[in-house]
C-alpha cells in the first residue's frame, strides 16, 4: 500500500519505509527503512530513541530540499 502524508510522525509511525520526494519534477530523493516493531503503539513509539533518530534524519533531508528550492 502507498500512503501519502505530509506528517512525518505519522509516516514513520505507520510505515515500513518512508520515501522522501524531491521538489518538482517529484523524483525519489531518499528511501528510509523504519526499523520499529510492526505492531506499534503509535502513542508510545514516538518516544523511542530509534524513532527520534529517524525523524531527525528525515527532517534534515527535507530541510535541505526546501532550502535548495528557494
Amino acid at each position: 500500500m502507498i500512503f501519502v502524508t505530509h506528517d512525518l510522525s505519522e509516516a514513520i509511525s505507520l510505515a515500513q519505509r518512508v520515501v522522501v520526494m524531491s521538489r518538482r519534477p517529484g523524483t525519489i530523493k531518499a528511501i528510509y527503512q523504519v526499523d520499529l516493531p510492526e505492531n506499534r503503539d503509535i502513542r508510545t513509539v514516538v518516544k523511542e530513541a530509534s524513532f527520534q533518530q529517524l525523524y531527525s534524519k528525515i527532517w534534515d533531508d527535507l530541510t535541505k530540499e526546501i532550502k535548495n528550492g528557494e
